[in-house]
C-alpha cells in the first residue's frame, strides 16, 4: 500500500465520485452519531434551555457559513413544539413548560455537525456528528417513568408499564452524553428557594436534590445493565438555571469566606465558572454531586439565565396582570450597524451556551 493510500485510509477518504446534491446533508445524519439526553426535574427549565440551544445553533449555523469552520444544525420537531418555543423567545416571552401527557415521546431533536479544514487542506475535511433527542416527557413524569423502568424484572412487567418505554430506554441505553438541568431556586438553604410542588405527585421528594439523585441513578444502572449493548456515558453536563438569581449570594460568599465564588465571571473564564458551580453543586445538591463525582466521566458546568425587561430598574416588566410571565429583554435592529444580528435577539448567556455546542463537539462521532 503506498503512503497516499494509506494517508487517503487514514483520513476515510473515498476515491469513489459521491452525489453532490447530498454530499454535506445533515439530513444524511450517520447512525452511528453519539447522542446526548437532556434530562431534569419539574420546572428546572428544560423546555427554556432546549429552545435558548436551538436559537443559539441557529445563529451559529448561519454566522458560519462560507467560513472554513462550519457549523449545522437540522431540527426534527416531530410532535414537539421546538421551533415555537424558540420563535417565543424571539418574542420575549417563555415558552411553556411541557405537561403531562398520557402517551409521551422520545423526538428526534437536533443534529448537529461541525466541519473543520485538516492540515491537508479543504479536499479533506473533518465532520463531526451528534444528535439530541428530545424527550417529551414532563420532569415529574420521567421521575416515575425510570423508577418503574428500573423495578421491571421482566418483559411481561416492562410491557405493562405505559408511556413509551420502549423509545425511553432505547434513546438512555444509547446516550453517551447527559445534560442535566438543575434550577439555581432549587437550591435548599438559600433565600431563593422554591420548592418544588412534590406533595402532589406520588414518588417524589421535598428535597429537589433527591428527586434529581432518582432521576439520574435509574439512567446509570439501566445503562450498567445494558452495557454489553450500550456505550459507555462519557459526558454529564450540568446547566444551572436561572443563574443570575445567585450573583448578590456569589458576592456575599466571596465577601465572607475570601475565596473566588463567580459562576458567571464577566470575562468569561470557563474554569472560574466551573470551578464556583461545582462548589455549588456540592453544598446545595451533596448527594447528585457524590453521585456523579462517584463515576469516573468528564463533568462540564453552564451557567444560564434570561434578562428580564426593566430588572435593571428594580421593575421588571410582564405580559400579564398576575406577574407569571416576566418580559424577555430582547435586541433591537438598529442597536448596531450588524442589524441582521440583532433584532429580536433575546438576552440571555448566549456565550455559555455557544460553549456548551463545543462541548458537545469534543464528544462527537468523526464521520
Amino acid at each position: 500500500m503506498s503512503l497516499l493510500d494509506r494517508t487517503k485510509k487514514f483520513l476515510q477518504y473515498e476515491n469513489e465520485p459521491k452525489n453532490n446534491s447530498a454530499q454535506g446533508s445533515l439530513l444524511d445524519a450517520q447512525v452511528k452519531s453519539k447522542t446526548a439526553v437532556v434530562v431534569g426535574t419539574m420546572r428546572a427549565g428544560k423546555t427554556t434551555h432546549i429552545a435558548a440551544l436551538g436559537k443559539v445553533a441557529q445563529y451559529k449555523a448561519s454566522d458560519t457559513q462560507g467560513t472554513e469552520n462550519r457549523f449545522r444544525v437540522i431540527i426534527d420537531e416531530g410532535a414537539t413544539n421546538i421551533l415555537d418555543d424558540i420563535a417565543e423567545l424571539s418574542s420575549g416571552h417563555f415558552p411553556e413548560a411541557t405537561p403531562i401527557r398520557e402517551k409521551p415521546t422520545v423526538n428526534q431533536g437536533f443534529k448537529f455537525e461541525w466541519e473543520d479544514p485538516t492540515f491537508f487542506g479543504n479536499r479533506f475535511n473533518a465532520k463531526y456528528q451528534a444528535v439530541m433527542p428530545v424527550l417529551d416527557y414532563a420532569g415529574e413524569q420521567l421521575v416515575g417513568l425510570i423508577r418503574q423502568v428500573q423495578s421491571a424484572k421482566t418483559l411481561d412487567q416492562m410491557m405493562a408499564i405505559n408511556g413509551g418505554t420502549d423509545q425511553l430506554t432505547s434513546t438512555i441505553n444509547n446516550a453517551s452524553a447527559l445534560i442535566i438541568i438543575i434550577n439555581a431556586e432549587r437550591a435548599e438553604g438559600l433565600p431563593i428557594f422554591k420548592p418544588e410542588p412534590w406533595e402532589k405527585i406520588k414518588g417524589m421528594s421535598k428535597h429537589p436534590d433527591v428527586n434529581i439523585h432518582r432521576i439520574i441513578f435509574p439512567i446509570l444502572s439501566y445503562k450498567h445493565a445494558t452495557r454489553q449493548y450500550s456505550p459507555p456515558l462519557e459526558k454529564i453536563f450540568i446547566v444551572i438555571t436561572a443563574c443570575d438569581l445567585l450573583f448578590p449570594i456569589a458576592k456575599l460568599i466571596q465577601a465572607r469566606t475570601n475565596r473566588p465564588f463567580d459562576p458567571v465571571p464577566a470575562d468569561g473564564n470557563a474554569q472560574t465558572s466551573n470551578a464556583s458551580l461545582n462548589m455549588f453543586m456540592k453544598a446545595f445538591f451533596p448527594q447528585t454531586h457524590s453521585l456523579i463525582a462517584s463515576l469516573n466521566v468528564a463533568v462540564q458546568y453552564f451557567p444560564s439565565y434570561f434578562e428580564l425587561e426593566g430588572a435593571d430598574k428594580n421593575n421588571i416588566q410582564y405580559w400579564d396582570e398576575a406577574k407569571t410571565q416576566p418580559v424577555i429583554k430582547r435586541g433591537n435592529m438598529f442597536d448596531s450597524p450588524d442589524w441582521e444580528h440583532n433584532h429580536n435577539r433575546p438576552k440571555f448567556t448566549e456565550y455559555w451556551y455557544n460553549l456548551e455546542i463545543e462541548a458537545l463537539k469534543q464528544f462527537a462521532t468523526r464521520v
